[in-house]
């Protein structure tokens, strides 16, 4: 099996994944509830306006120190907790859609989870656990992944990221006038 380069997660995403589970931790979780809690009293900010830089990716101690960050600072952060609570966790970028418009979509990152055969995605930057956690079965269709890293740090590719690079070079080659 072919290892994904750590950039093709996103142009933020310079480090090997397992340095993000290096150094200690100063929030203690013992549950998914203590990882939504610590979660819900961030805030969302973008790269640009926290760091002045297009995409930058905290390490998850950082994060801790801030408690500011964009989606993949709040999916990295969200994943390593997970995983140091047992659960089999996977961190993924890809795409997401925006309010159920199929033609709006932004860069995305998240954590998927299972508990007894059921998987479960976390939206870790969401504003409410209803819509943090959520059964993937019911969101799947929103979320096209492109990537993905497990806890031992293996990395897989889906198709959806060759879909949607050929999606968004047949756009560019219909607003330029070509076919």
């Amino acid at each position: 099996m072919m290892r994904v380069p750590t950039n093709a997660f996103g142009p933020g995403s310079r480090q090997d994944f397992a340095l993000y589970f290096e150094g200690e931790s100063c929030v203690r979780v013992q549950s998914i509830d203590d990882i939504v809690a610590w979660l819900l009293d961030c805030e969302y900010v973008t790269d640009a306006d926290l760091f002045d830089r297009r995409d930058f990716w905290q390490h998850p101690s950082v994060f801790e120190q801030l408690r500011r960050g964009d989606c993949e600072d709040f999916a990295l952060w969200a994943w390593r907790k997970l995983a140091e609570i047992g659960m089999d966790a996977e961190f993924y970028v890809g795409r997401v859609a925006c309010g159920g418009e199929p033609d709006v979509d932004r860069q995305h990152a998240w954590v998927v989870y299972r508990v007894n055969r059921t998987d479960f995605l976390v939206e870790p930057a969401a504003r409410n656990r209803q819509q943090m956690i959520r059964p993937l079965a019911d969101v799947k269709d929103d979320y096209v992944p492109h990537f993905a890293v497990n806890r031992r740090f293996d990395t897989c590719a889906f198709v959806g990221c060759v879909l949607d690079s050929y999606r968004d070079k047949q756009r560019r080659l219909r607003f330029s006038g070509r076919s």
